[in-house]
C-alpha cells in the first residue's frame, strides 16, 4: 500500500513538473533524450567507482543477506 501511494506521489509530481515546463513554454524532453541523460550520467566516473546499485533487485537481495537496510535515493532532471 505504501508503495502504491509513492508511486502515484511519483506521477502527479512529474506531471507537475511536465506542466510547469508546458507553461513556461518549454517543450518536456523526450523520454529518448531523458535515457541518453540517465546513461551518460551513469557512466560517469563517480558513478562507477563509488560501488552504487542501481539494481532495485539486487539491492534487496544484498541487504537481505547482509542484514542491513537499504539507502535510496531518488533524482531525476527536469531541464532539457
Amino acid at each position: 500500500m505504501k508503495i502504491a501511494r509513492t508511486v502515484i506521489l511519483a506521477g502527479l509530481i512529474a506531471v507537475l513538473f511536465a506542466t510547469s515546463a508546458l507553461a513556461q513554454g518549454r517543450t518536456p524532453p523526450s523520454q529518448e533524450t531523458l535515457k541518453q541523460n540517465r546513461a551518460d550520467k551513469v557512466a560517469e566516473e563517480w558513478f562507477t567507482d563509488a560501488g552504487w546499485i542501481d539494481d532495485y533487485d539486487v539491492a534487496r537481495e544484498k541487504a537481505k543477506e547482509s542484514g542491513k537496510l537499504i539507502f535510496a535515493y531518488f533524482t531525476r532532471t527536469y531541464t532539457p
